[in-house]
């Protein structure tokens, strides 16, 4: 049996040191790229409620300070439609504008997933974790402090 050796190499690689600058950079660059995935979806998570409460109406008056988040399986969150007051109370959207308000619910989901493992870092630190329901992880996000961070 005889073993036919290549003489010369399939393909053609740069410089291995290259390629661990190139990879530790790219790394980098996706850390810092989900932490301002993180900034801006907990800032947009404080707009929805806003525009929730007060119908896309930015100078009027609201008193949400905190929002209920579930946590799904795959670590991302959901919006929940409950919400808390300035002093405490706890209620929901639809009990506040009395009527249902699952379609906003549901386009305010749209974003709030974006929040996730990837990002916790940037969020946990906005959150107090609640009672689970259901077997899921529940939050209670400080919306006055999302809403205080850098869009960049």
């Amino acid at each position: 049996m005889t073993t036919n050796a290549p003489q010369t190499p399939a393909y053609q690689l740069p410089d291995g040191q290259k390629i661990g600058t190139a990879a530790d950079e790219a790394l980098q660059d996706l850390s810092k790229a989900q932490e301002r995935v993180g900034r801006v979806m907990a800032l947009v998570t404080a707009a929805a409620v806003r525009d929730i409460l007060t119908d896309n109406n930015h100078d009027a008056p609201f008193d949400a300070t905190h929002a209920e988040l579930i946590e799904a399986p795959d670590g991302s969150l959901h919006a929940t439609g409950r919400y808390w007051t300035a002093d405490g109370t706890e209620t929901s959207f639809t009990a506040t504008l009395r009527r249902s308000t699952g379609d906003e619910v549901f386009d305010m989901n749209e974003w709030v997933p974006y929040l996730d493992s990837d990002n916790e870092r940037v969020w946990k630190p906005l959150v107090e974790e609640m009672p689970a329901k259901d077997g899921q992880r529940v939050y209670r996000i400080d919306l006055t402090k999302a809403a205080a961070l850098p869009l960049d």
